[in-house]
């Protein structure tokens, strides 16, 4: 595969040979639909229409082909690595198979039905003291569990250098806290569901019916006053007032807590303190038996794809509520991306020395420069900023990192001890190496080259307290980059999406972060509070989307992701403008350069959702749904009202007083 540059002095690539297929899918579009009523519909109205969601998805569309793509291309790789039965022990052959061997074991792994995580229930069942519990729940994180809360090490958000501990809330098994008290019939349903997948799991453990509701019911209504003490997912937003520097010695359940985690240092980062509190509480005032159900629980719950079919099913039935799938992905999709997450830099080394060269990375930087080097422009040309805070945000893009394709070195895996025939043992070795890394990071320097994804991910994203952009080399090709398309098409794809990751150092959250990626307050009070009311009609503009029947779009809760639609895809049209053919007017396949490049935009978001997966994403995602992510964005440019004649009798048409332009 190979990306074209897009720096703006080079010519652009706008006269396709007549044997060149048109990249943008022009029979997706729905000519009955006017792209002044309802621009998404037009562009990807007659795809939607005769699509069908494979029963084994809760959305089809261009990420989805692409991943199905990807995860085809990963499978070939595993599946030749999983033949060589002779590669020397610890090399990256022999691990990567026989991980992949053991997972897609289904014979040896039915006849073992939870075996491989009884001695784990032991231990939790033999607990008698909570002395012996705070070992218990260090040794879970240890092997891939996280029960009651979340722990992890990273950055210090105020000393971005450095490494620390982090504890935020956590320990639920619905998706949000919100799911245990909502009132509506389709949170109902999910609650009940969760309630059955529980009974089922102790009924699959040997409990009698009676028992296993017991159970199910003090597991549950123990997570439910978890719940009670958690913040919503719009409060976990803001990164101040989840921020709380602790002193382990002045606290002594704490440095318990510490000495079992094998944490040794004197400060940790708390979240949200108030929640530990209240599970203190819940802990101290709890019986031991409703604890000790619980652990066992999430053990099940975590593991439950790796045990016998029974486990597996019991999941699936519950999970289908909050997706609409209705059957279960293949067992190799399921195994192969489980590969990719275990032992990703092995299985990352391989991919990108097939699907993705040095010159695609080449290409792809001096598209970010052309694209960092617009938004520069763009910062000196705002109207409602002072002079001081936008030499501070130019300095800050300027000292933006990118990272393209996959890190610059590999992790080493060959100390982790993997065979062919027990998954779960190999998982408890992938995840004690990953923990052992971790642990051992705590106050030491942040290696700024690591990557939180691997290099076949479909996905991008920002990191504030490194304030850099990642690529992984899965999303630089179609639908998002075309090696043979237009400018057009490729700045309204992957051109949005850089646009949409530097647009996250300036979003509500990003923009807290100064330049060397501490959280630290570098705007005038006036600024920010021009800032804050700029975003608020965002949140005002989003909070007007309906999702699915009933449900609301939650402006707050998707205000990051809405300003970096809305920044990205004004920054990568502005870039456009600059190439030859964004100077031009030629049209193909009879649209205009501007014209392709919204109907790019909206392509990529071609995605047709299952309603079930559209209303956990209102409740739970910072994401809007493919739609908004479309006609919310255009609908505040006023290139696309001029690109596709849009009046104000149209259903497009914004004023241009509720019309809002951030970046």
């Amino acid at each position: 595969m190979a990306l074209m540059a897009l720096a703006c002095h080079q010519p652009a690539n706008s006269d396709m040979s007549a044997n060149q297929p048109d990249p943008l899918d022009i029979g997706s579009q729905d000519s009955s639909v006017k792209p002044q009523s309802n621009f998404y519909l037009f562009a990807n109205g007659t795809w939607l229409k005769t699509t069908e969601i494979p029963p084994s998805q809760s959305s089809w569309g261009a990420f989805s082909t692409l991943l199905d793509s990807s995860l085809n291309r990963l499978n070939r790789i595993l599946d030749s690595l999983a033949g060589i039965t002779n590669a020397p022990k610890g090399t990256l052959a022999q691990q990567t198979g026989d991980l992949y061997v053991s997972a897609m074991d289904s014979a040896g792994i039915e006849k073992n039905g939870y075996l491989p995580v009884k001695s784990e229930l032991d231990s939790i069942i033999a607990i008698k003291s909570k002395s012996e519990l705070y070992h218990e729940i260090a040794k879970e994180y240890a092997i891939n569990h996280d029960p009651f809360f979340s722990f992890y090490v990273s950055a210090d958000d105020r000393n971005s250098l450095m490494n620390i501990a982090h504890f935020d809330q956590g320990g639920l098994g619905l998706p949000s806290r919100d799911y245990y008290f909502k009132t509506d019939s389709s949170t109902k349903k999910i609650r009940d569901a969760y309630l059955a997948f529980i009974t089922k799991t102790f009924l699959l453990l040997g409990q009698t019916p009676a028992d296993a509701d017991k159970t199910a019911k003090s597991v549950f209504d123990l997570e439910t006053a978890m719940a009670k003490v958690s913040k919503a997912p719009v409060e976990l937003r803001d990164p101040i007032k989840n921020y709380h520097k602790i002193k382990v010695g002045s606290n002594p359940e704490l440095k318990k807590l510490m000495v079992v985690f094998g944490v040794s240092a004197d400060t940790i980062l708390v979240g949200q303190p108030e929640f530990y509190k209240g599970l203190n509480n819940l802990l101290n005032n709890t019986s031991l038996e409703t604890i000790k159900n619980y652990l066992c629980f999430h053990v099940i719950n975590d593991d439950a794809d790796y045990l016998s079919h029974d486990f597996v099913d019991a999941k699936f039935a519950y999970n289908k509520l909050l997706t609409g799938q209705t059957k279960m992905k293949e067992r190799w999709k399921r195994m192969t991306t489980m590969v990719d997450r275990q032992l990703g830099d092995n299985l990352g080394q391989i991919y990108v020395q097939k699907y993705f060269t040095a010159a695609d990375k080449e290409r792809i930087n001096q598209l970010i420069d052309n694209i960092i080097s617009t938004y520069a422009e763009r910062i000196q040309q705002l109207d409602w900023m002072s002079d001081s805070t936008k030499q501070k945000a130019i300095v800050k893009l300027h000292a933006i990192v990118k990272k393209v394709g996959y890190p610059d070195k590999w992790k080493d895996y060959s100390s982790i001890d993997i065979t062919r025939d027990n998954i779960i043992a190999n998982l408890r070795g992938t995840s004690h190496f990953e923990y052992n890394r971790s642990i051992a990071k705590i106050g030491k320097p942040v290696d700024r080259s690591e990557w939180q994804m691997t290099p076949p991910t479909i996905n991008a994203y920002y990191e504030p307290t490194q304030n850099n952009i990642n690529f992984p080399a899965g999303i630089l090709q179609p639908p998002f980059y075309f090696s043979a398309g237009d400018d057009a098409v490729n700045y309204g794809g992957i051109g949005l999406v850089i646009g949409h990751e530097i647009t996250h150092g300036f979003d509500d959250q990003g923009r807290q972060y100064d330049a060397d990626g501490n959280l630290k307050d570098w705007w005038s009070a006036e600024d920010a509070k021009r800032f804050k009311i700029r975003a608020q009609n965002i949140i005002n503009q989003y909070n007007g989307y309906i999702a699915a029947d009933t449900f609301h779009l939650n402006g707050e809760l998707t205000e990051g992701e809405n300003i970096a639609d809305n920044g990205g895809l004004a920054i990568a049209y502005a870039a456009f403008k600059k190439t030859d053919q964004g100077k031009g007017n030629e049209k193909i396949d009879g649209f205009t350069p501007d014209q392709r490049f919204f109907l790019s935009h909206a392509q990529v978001w071609k995605i047709k959702t299952r309603k079930e997966r559209l209303i956990t994403m209102a409740l739970t995602n910072p994401h809007s749904s493919p739609m908004w992510r479309v006609n919310g964005p255009v609908s505040n440019m006023p290139s696309f009202y001029e690109a596709f004649h849009v009046q104000p009798t149209d259903s497009m048409y914004r004023p241009d007083s509720l019309r809002v332009k951030i970046w």
